[in-house]
């Protein structure tokens, strides 16, 4: 598992800065990297139960990467939701047209015409971008033990499909009065 989590990630994402949401933290990011577009809530229907919705990443980057991103401060089941549904979003665009379809009209939406979808795109990387409570280092040794399984197992499946799977800590920035937030890359 240890090599899920690379010591120069593949996405550059900005401290999490203090007093964020996800939801927040989420929109600030394209103002932030270039390139990169929010699509946090912005759901495609769930071909499985008509009425329901699903989200397929928070964050897409210019090279298709799939980024999903959660704070967790209260235990394993936030991230097991986390790597679920990186796991049900790639299987769903990998299978259904009218997930594919409509991810790719969001995106179009979302980026104001800046980026459009390729008709044969399938994402070739799945990235679960994490803060721990308390701004604690993302490690293998400190997730949560039932976290540890579950990103295993996602790991082996979304492999197994040819997408390459890469964890990584996003670092909450240091309070500073009337200071801009820093920005680096994720450790």
């Amino acid at each position: 598992m240890a090599r899920l989590f690379t010591p120069s990630p593949s996405v550059n994402l900005p401290l999490w800065r203090k007093g964020d949401t996800e939801r927040s933290y989420n929109a600030h990011v394209p103002d932030q990297v270039d390139g990169y577009v929010c699509m946090d809530r912005k759901n495609a229907r769930n071909p499985l139960g008509r009425t329901t919705e699903f989200e397929v990443c928070d964050l897409l980057t210019p090279d298709g990467t799939l980024a999903t991103v959660k704070h967790a401060h209260g235990g394993s089941g936030p991230l097991s939701h986390l790597f679920s549904q990186g796991l049900v979003a790639v299987q769903l665009l990998q299978k259904s047209a009218e997930v594919h379809a409509e991810f790719a009209r969001r995106l179009f939406e979302e980026s104001k015409g800046k980026h459009v979808l390729p008709d044969d795109f399938m994402p070739k990387c799945a990235v679960f971008a994490i803060l721990l409570k308390h701004g604690t280092t993302l490690t293998p040794e400190t997730l949560f033990p039932f976290s540890q399984t579950t990103l295993a197992q996602t790991a082996k499946t979304l492999e197994s499909w040819g997408v390459t799977v890469e964890v990584v800590g996003i670092s909450a920035a240091a309070p500073a009065a009337n200071a801009r937030p820093e920005f680096r890359a994720a450790a």
